[in-house]
């Protein structure tokens, strides 16, 4: 991932900022699921799929005055935002990434989805990425994620992964 491609996904989110690392490694994932090409290598870990190259050109554009880094633990927030520099915001809005731009509504669409929905959902696809077994893939991940797989969140979550899936297919 390089940092236009960030910027440009940054961008969806407007003046208010992108709300949360969590958030924006699960938007990461799906979209590179979805066809997007933006080369960043996902490991399990605790809260779902991870990339450290999303952590590193995020943290590379903090560092750089191009985005803005609010909440932390030093901030007394375990949550963070990041929001671009208007200047940037403009130019991306000016020039975004062609090859990111063309899935901006799928971005959207996952900025403003539940967070549960994003983490047990992402771990779910992981694993259906493996076992190509949607069942599997959900008793996989709930045991993964310490939950119940009959619970109405973990059900919700497989039929929000499947969604995604089904619309990058067709």
């Amino acid at each position: 991932m390089n940092r236009h491609q960030l910027a440009t996904l940054l961008s969806w989110s407007g003046e208010e900022g992108f709300p949360g690392r969590k958030r924006l490694q699960k938007v990461v994932f799906f979209l590179q699921q979805a066809g997007c090409d933006l080369q960043c290598h996902y490991t399990l870990h605790h809260f779902g799929p991870y990339s450290r190259d999303v952590a590193d050109t995020c943290d590379e554009m903090v560092a750089a005055g191009l985005v803005e880094e609010t909440g932390g633990p030093k901030k007394g927030s375990m949550l963070y935002a990041y929001k671009l520099k208007p200047e940037i915001l403009k130019l991306v809005n000016d020039a975004p990434e062609p090859q990111v731009q063309q899935f901006c509504d799928l971005g959207k669409r996952l900025i403003g989805a539940d967070l549960w929905h994003l983490e047990l959902g992402s771990t779910i696809l992981f694993f259906h990425r493996q076992s190509n077994d949607w069942e599997s893939a959900l008793k996989e991940a709930c045991t993964f994620k310490k939950v119940p797989l009959e619970a109405a969140p973990s059900r919700d979550s497989l039929n929000f992964a499947k969604s995604l899936a089904l619309a990058v297919a067709s």
